[in-house]
């Protein structure tokens, strides 16, 4: 049994503890309706008098909350409903407000006038599953039996967090749930715009006012100029929960909707996996054309600019601590024939990048994670691939550091990494090299990842980091949708085999570490945490503009809440200041 934490904000109170995680107490029979900051953790017993925008309970409540955001943006709400009675309907009318529009005539003539403004979306909020605290060191409690006190509350508990869109009518199932209002802010001049939204249920109303504060300074969508960010999928994963199998229309339409999410939170690289595109014959991998010009057409017509082609090898027969490896298809190793092997699927990827003029989109990754006990053979193997792909940069997330050093174009340490080694990698950087981070099980404790049971602001502050190191030019992340083989809205990890009672759980993934994405029916669905990352990349397009200006101003606003990836502001309405204060500069040398 682990201690319990001595920080009293994490310890759920006597009547948290004796209520099923979906199902709070409700302390009112009324019907109630308030707003929360999308920012903030929302679990299902929550308080809806803790809400910033709770009113009295009358019959017409009115509640206000207000945010500030750039043009080309999105704003958004999180709406906590309470006193519900299961099985009667809550219906929703959005009342909203007007927007410039131009039409014209038949002869040409063209008129401004104002009209509704209609750019918005609603979201019925999904509880996911915490059933362990992430790891002070690594992965879970259940792991290192260390108690994290640097979660927002200790497991097991249920958390709001996947957007499944909605519309204005839903069937209560319980008695609590939780809505997200999202709208495009787009505006050339500095307004502030009100949303109304009428919540009725059980013959009691709610209104409730979310307005924005749009400064006329533009954000554009994510394209090639901008922080490179990369998500991992598992493209068997989206075959099962889709039930599309791979390479039918059905999965490519699928995968294109996972990328356009991804776009939308500001993703502008995509994983190229060498299994989508290589075909065996005869035991050869053979480079698949056609495979390969579907995925392009997908990538273009979604907007996607960087391309990371898959790993080619892996660890000889999966040992973590291997000192050879093997190639991802015919497992043939390295040193050995493999060596063949490699250098055949270089060049045919090599061949098709020149044929289609995709040398300068392309960055190529070798294999995952490599250690100083792989290193002679990892650099073998860079070495192979380089000669096969003349010019191409090579990209792995990379364990090992002094050991490679002066084969890889492309570093990419964990967040916690970088800073530890810092010294060492911008003096790489200083060489010519280029740097990533990335994140996935780690790291853990205190630093900034995106686990269910951590602030959302630590989304955003990996949006914000590069404005504090620059060096930093691009963001792996491989938890996009990386999940296979169970119910994410059940479970948080796969469970052993129902007949296995041996099986120990220490091993298992923190919850959320696999996806910021999730699987609907023929849809993807958002969560809170790739919001939040959407926020924090929309953030550091103006923080690195302003950078080439004034860079002291910037380095003096970042380090008021973002000093490194386990020294950064909690405080959201600290985080809405700030940000507030980023789009008035912004607005002011910009616009």
């Amino acid at each position: 049994m682990l201690p319990a934490p001595d920080k009293p904000d994490l310890l759920q109170n006597h009547r948290k503890e004796h209520i099923a995680m979906n199902t709070p107490v409700i302390e009112t029979a009324l019907f109630e309706a308030s707003l929360f900051d999308e920012l903030e953790p929302l679990f299902p017993d929550t308080n809806p008098r803790e809400g910033k925008s709770w009113g009295q309970s009358s019959l017409h409540q009115r509640s206000l909350h207000t945010v500030a955001a750039a043009s080309g943006t999105y704003a958004g709400v999180h709406i906590l409903l309470t006193g519900l009675t299961p099985g009667k309907c809550v219906s929703v009318e959005i009342l909203p407000p007007q927007r410039a529009s131009v039409s014209s005539d038949t002869e040409g003539n063209r008129t401004e006038h104002s009209v509704p403004d209609h750019r918005y979306k609603l979201f019925e909020l999904l509880p996911l599953p915490v059933e362990a605290n992430t790891g002070a060191v690594s992965r879970t409690e259940w792991m290192d039996g260390q108690a994290n006190l640097d979660v927002i509350r200790r497991a097991p508990f249920t958390v709001y967090d996947v957007l499944k869109p909605c519309t204005n009518v839903l069937t209560a199932r319980g008695a609590v749930m939780a809505l997200a209002f999202r709208c495009k802010v787009d505006s050339i001049r500095r307004e502030t715009k009100k949303w109304s939204l009428l919540l009725t249920h059980d013959g009691i109303s709610r209104k409730l006012d979310f307005l924005v504060e749009v400064f006329p300074v533009k954000v554009p969508e994510a394209g090639a100029a901008d922080h490179k960010y990369v998500n991992w999928f598992s493209h068997r994963g989206i075959a099962d929960y889709h039930n599309a199998p791979l390479f039918s229309d059905e999965w490519y339409k699928m995968y294109e909707l996972y990328l356009k999410l991804g776009k939308y939170g500001r993703q502008n690289m995509a994983l190229v996996g060498a299994e989508l595109f290589f075909d065996l014959e005869k035991g050869r991998p053979v480079l698949n054309e056609s495979k390969l010009d579907r995925l392009m057409e997908i990538y273009n017509r979604v907007g996607i600019h960087w391309l990371e082609g898959g790993h080619l090898t892996g660890r000889k027969d999966g040992e973590w601590e291997a000192t050879h490896a093997e190639t991802v298809f015919t497992h043939r190793p390295i040193p050995g024939e493999g060596e063949a092997e490699l250098a055949d699927m270089g060049q045919q990827i090599f061949a098709y990048l020149q044929k289609h003029g995709l040398t300068e989109r392309w960055i190529q990754s070798l294999m995952d994670e490599p250690l100083d006990c792989m290193a002679d053979t990892y650099k073998r193997s860079l070495e192979i691939l380089k000669s096969a792909m003349p010019g191409i940069p090579l990209l792995d997330a990379s364990i090992a550091r002094e050991t490679i050093a002066g084969n890889l174009d492309y570093w990419c340490p964990t967040a916690n990494k970088y800073e530890k080694y810092q010294e060492f990698f911008d003096g790489r950087y200083e060489k010519g090299d280029h740097i990533f981070v990335y994140t996935c099980l780690d790291p853990a404790g205190s630093f900034c990842n995106r686990m269910l049971d951590q602030e959302r602001l630590r989304q955003v502050w990996i949006g914000w980091a590069p404005a504090l190191y620059p060096k930093i030019e691009g963001y792996l992340h491989w938890g996009g949708m990386s999940m296979e083989g169970f119910d994410p809205y059940y479970l948080a990890a796969p469970l052993p085999e129902i007949t296995d009672y041996e099986s120990s759980r220490s091993g298992v993934l923190p919850a959320g570490d696999a996806a910021i994405m999730y699987p609907g029916f023929h849809q993807v669905y958002s969560s809170t945490r790739l919001e939040a990352y959407r926020m924090g990349f929309e953030d550091l397009v103006l923080l690195q503009r302003l950078q080439e200006r004034e860079p002291g101003w910037v380095d003096a606003l970042v380090r008021q809440v973002f000093r490194g990836y386990d020294d950064y502001e909690k405080d959201v309405e600290q985080y809405r200041k700030i940000r507030r204060i980023l789009l008035e500069k912004a607005s002011a040398v910009f616009f």
